[in-house]
């Protein structure tokens, strides 16, 4: 009995190395075409298509390859009784929060506009904002979410974060519920979205929850593309309402050729490369469940399915 990698190329090779290498013991498979169906006891996994999860007869754990587990729990065949473990890598938390900061300073310190002025020859300077007036607000406070909140807190930005319960960590404000949501964006310049996707949050930043920040306010999503309704966020820069937007995710990776991030001259936009997990990692979370689960422990990282994280 063994692990299946079902994910796409650019990752299935070194993670499934990743794994041979942590367990030499278990056999694992890269692709389900070299698979034997009935030796499956654990699939690694980004999304599942229809059809895939009944292949596997005596399949027990779902592994997710990341954090997020939004595709996996989309599975339509996904047993209701079946285990869906995530990744939870601090150095990825530490890297998603560099990249955020990195955009989010981009922005306040105007860089954007000193690269423009250098492309026309241009020698003017701007007066240096204040940060300690600029105040965030993380969308979303999960281990990535928290890690956001601390890195900008711990450089004296006035921080706040939104999430189910709050968080009690020093130097971030916490809201919760629908009121603390329209209260934290009221008061917030930098948005940041590191929410997990559930049918709550699906489309949960649109015109109505944006609208609601204040002018010439800034949004960064490396949470999930379908947390923004996009036409909504380009519509509100253009109309001068938001200064512009950085965003590592997108529902449709990569955008469709027309979409108007590709030119947009206030929108930054990267290919979902805010930071990935260690693949030694992934591999190490992996081998550990399988073991837990052969022997009747509590498995880590157990995705509440209920929740959606």
């Amino acid at each position: 009995m063994g692990i299946l990698v079902h994910l796409p190329s650019f990752m299935a090779g070194p993670i499934t190395a990743a794994l041979r290498e942590a367990a030499p013991d278990i056999p694992v498979w890269n692709g389900r075409e070299n698979a034997p169906a009935h030796e499956v006891e654990a699939i690694m996994a980004w999304g599942l298509k229809p059809g895939v999860l009944p292949a596997f007869p005596n399949l027990r754990l779902v592994c997710a390859a990341a954090a997020g587990v939004d595709k996996l729990l989309a599975a339509p065949d996904l047993p209701a009784g079946m285990p869906v473990t995530r990744v939870v890598d601090p150095g990825q938390q530490t890297g998603i929060a560099h990249y955020v900061l990195a955009m989010a300073l981009r922005h306040a310190r105007r860089l954007g506009s000193y690269a423009e002025q250098q492309r026309r020859g241009e020698w003017k300077r701007h007066p240096a904002p204040d940060l300690s007036c600029c105040r965030v607000g993380v969308l979303g406070m999960g281990e990535i979410g928290s890690a956001v909140a601390r890195t900008f807190a711990a450089i004296g930005f006035p921080v706040a974060g939104w999430s189910r319960s709050g968080k009690g960590i020093p130097g971030v404000t916490d809201y919760t519920g629908d009121a603390g949501l329209s209260a934290m964006l009221a008061r917030t310049d930098i948005l940041v979205c590191t929410l997990p996707l559930t049918p709550q949050t699906q489309g949960l930043l649109n015109r109505q929850t944006l609208s609601q920040l204040p002018a010439g306010a800034f949004f960064i999503n490396v949470g999930r593309g379908e947390h923004l309704v996009e036409p909504d966020l380009v519509a509100l820069i253009d109309e001068g309402h938001l200064a512009g937007a950085a965003l590592d995710v997108f529902a449709k990776e990569p955008p469709e050729p027309g979409d108007p991030v590709w030119n947009h001259p206030r929108i930054e936009a990267t290919p979902h490369i805010a930071c990935d997990p260690s693949y030694e990692l992934v591999a190490r979370q992996c081998v550990e469940n399988v073991r837990r689960m052969r022997d009747g422990r509590e498995l880590m990282n157990l995705v509440d399915r209920a929740a959606g994280y």
